[in-house]
């Protein structure tokens, strides 16, 4: 097993990790699959965030750029009534490389929808 950051947002691993696992039969665990919370649907364009919040370190134009792509991922890729979260998580275990997902996780609630995304994923 492997991990590897990968993502809606985050799609290098898709150019020779990923392949490469598969010709190797390598299980692969997807690490921050959920963009740190850029892929929650918290955030919307103008978001910023606290000092004490690694994000507030980016450049304010690459926040600005992320926040505006997961806005037209909702809109262009995210069925009707579906969580974004959810999503984002089934997005990346669609990938025949992809074994697991591991987001972060602050309550059971949290846990529960998380592993709800297995249903979008057939």
């Amino acid at each position: 097993m492997i991990q590897v950051l990968y993502n809606r947002l985050e799609r290098k691993a898709e150019a020779g990790v990923l392949p490469s696992c598969q010709r190797q039969n390598l299980g692969v665990f997807a690490r921050v699959p959920l963009a740190s919370g850029y892929l929650t649907g918290k955030y919307r364009p103008g978001a910023t965030f606290p000092a004490n919040d690694f994000r507030s370190s980016q450049k304010p134009e690459e926040v600005a750029e992320k926040l505006r792509e997961v806005e037209k991922i909702g809109r262009e890729e995210v069925p009707a009534g579906v969580p974004l979260a959810r999503w984002a998580l089934a997005w990346c275990l669609r990938h025949p490389a992809v074994t697991a997902v591991i987001p972060g996780c602050k309550s059971a609630e949290q846990v529960e929808e998380n592993a709800r995304a297995a249903e979008l994923v057939g």
